[in-house]
């Protein structure tokens, strides 16, 4: 998928929830000194990197009935699928030019990424002088960073949304945690499932991991959290932008295909404010129409599009006021 550039690094989390309960998970781990959690990796079928026979021959004692008996001492068994790493080209926003950055992809495995893996080269934004680069597929949205570091440790966050229809209500997507080595490979491991929750409720899970580092001599506790949000919206049909002058009547309107949002938008004369409309359909087939409207300054305006296999893409729009 079309990877995406994160304009700036908010130290605020973001979460979007939909009306309707939150529900929340945590699963909690430590992973070795030389090991960073960096994010995740979704797919929509379990990765199984379980190396069963040696754990069953090195438990055969502990076999009774049939049964087998796997603790939290298991996990040493649990295997590891490394990223290739490879070059993709951006363009700088300051020269307009192409340039190769590093990027990181898990081959013949279908899933989204959203990692954020540390290079020793050019990248796209940097965090405490390390570079960063930015792994992250367009169908995540509202990503956001914090980090803060103290005398004893670093607590770094990570969150981000995904939006799916309400015909995938019956889904289930694993959240496969993603590690950085200390020689800069990227793995991963396997991770849990979320079941995608009915329209209009969302889930949260995180993941967390604590790694132990050293530090201009200074043992420090580095905590990162990986906080992810499944929503679910209507899958928008038509979109449709009325602008408005100060005595509120219609200027103009007009209408697009929810994918074919322009990147920039030059409004009329005499506009003093925008009516944003998103034409969808619930699952009985009701029209279901939502409006949001939109004050003269507003930089910017936020569609969604239905993508691949339901997952929804968000779109901005940039505003040019006359």
């Amino acid at each position: 998928m079309k990877r995406r550039l994160i304009a700036t690094i908010c130290c605020i989390m973001a979460l979007c929830v939909l009306s309707g309960c939150l529900l929340a998970r945590e699963d909690v781990g430590t992973s070795a000194f030389d090991e960073r959690l960096i994010g995740v990796f979704i797919t929509t079928e379990f990765i199984d990197l379980f190396d069963f026979e040696s754990f069953r021959s090195e438990n055969i004692r502990d076999f009774r009935g049939g049964e087998i008996n796997v603790d939290g001492s298991a996990q040493v068994y649990q295997g590891r699928l490394y990223a290739t790493r490879v070059q993709r080209a951006v363009i700088d926003e300051e020269t307009g030019e192409a340039i190769q950055i590093a990027d990181f992809i898990f081959e013949n495995i279908d899933g989204i990424s959203f990692f954020f893996p540390t290079i020793n080269e050019p990248a796209e934004f940097e965090v405490e002088g390390r570079g960063i680069a930015n792994v992250v597929d367009d169908v995540i949205s509202n990503v956001d960073l914090s980090y803060i570091d103290s005398n004893d440790s670093i607590n770094s966050t990570i969150s981000g949304s995904i939006f799916l229809t309400q015909f995938n209500n019956d889904k289930v997507i694993f959240l496969n945690p993603v590690y950085q080595n200390v020689d800069g490979s990227v793995f991963l491991q396997s991770g849990s499932g979320v079941l995608v929750p009915p329209y209009p409720y969302s889930v949260t899970q995180t993941v967390y991991a604590t790694t132990s580092l050293m530090e201009n001599g200074i043992t420090k506790t580095e905590n990162v959290s990986v906080l992810f949000s499944v929503a679910v919206i209507l899958a928008p049909e038509k979109i449709i932008i009325l602008q408005m002058d100060a005595n509120n009547s219609l200027i103009s309107q007009t209408e697009y295909e929810p994918d074919a949002m322009p990147e920039t938008l030059a409004l009329e004369t005499n506009t003093a404010y925008l009516i944003v409309e998103t034409h969808s359909r619930d699952n009985a087939g009701i029209l279901n129409i939502s409006r949001e409207i939109y004050d003269n300054g507003t930089e910017s305006i936020a569609t969604f599009f239905a993508g691949v296999d339901g997952f929804c893409v968000k779109r901005q729009t940039q505003i040019t006021w006359d």
